[in-house]
């Protein structure tokens, strides 16, 4: 059911990538939007290229923003306001949607419900604006056990908001993967931005909710 698509990406910045994430001839919102990873992180070890390789995907538009939060409807640069921006200037629209975002709201201490309110907003977004698109939203890690009970109660927004969209909506868990604790720690550049074996678990879990939801 994915193999083949189109793809487009809402996120910050773990799925930028410099002269991609802000690449205006794809679509013009994006000129602006800063990126983390780029020219000395190998494009083909990030998680969505890693993805994309395996399922012979077609990038549509990667609209990922470094620093910014899902939350907050006032801020033109959230994803809250992103999500309406996935399809090419050309008309080309995904149908195949990746949702990664919410470590940023959690490090800020944006409030639950602000959260949980705008994720949904988000998604409706995304399913009114790309209808026939399977979406996939990728849950917030246990990276940190200071956060551990606010990041519970995020992805138990995530997981609330993903089951009102109806069964073209899917989660990929990383809370309960292997991918938490020290063990995230240990496979970033900094604490936070995954290393290339950070990205390749990221993938192998994406890919194991995709294959899921595919049937396979």
């Amino acid at each position: 059911m994915i193999k083949g698509r189109r793809i487009s990406i809402l996120g910050d910045s773990i799925s930028s990538y410099y002269g991609i994430s802000n690449d205006a001839t794809a679509n013009a919102t994006l000129i602006g939007n800063p990126a983390f990873y780029g020219r000395r992180f190998p494009l083909e070890k990030t998680y969505w290229m890693r993805l994309i390789n395996a399922y012979d995907l077609t990038l549509c538009v990667n609209n990922s923003y470094s620093g910014g939060n899902l939350s907050g409807r006032d801020n033109p640069y959230s994803g809250v306001n992103r999500a309406a921006e996935l399809s090419r200037d050309d008309g080309v629209t995904p149908e195949f949607i990746i949702v990664f975002m919410g470590l940023n709201d959690l490090g800020r201490g944006v409030d639950t419900a602000v959260f949980a309110a705008d994720y949904e907003t988000a998604l409706k977004t995304v399913k009114g604006s790309y209808p026939d698109a399977a979406v996939c939203c990728v849950n917030l890690p246990d990276r940190d056990v200071r956060l551990k009970k606010r990041a519970e109660e995020f992805n138990e927004a995530i997981l609330k908001a993903v089951l009102k969209m109806g069964d073209r909506f899917f989660v990929a868990d990383l809370y309960e993967s292997r991918l938490n604790g020290d063990f995230y720690y240990d496979n970033t550049l900094d604490g936070l931005h995954p290393d290339e074996d950070g990205m390749r678990i990221i993938a192998d879990i994406i890919a194991e909710a995709i294959d899921c939801f595919s049937g396979k």
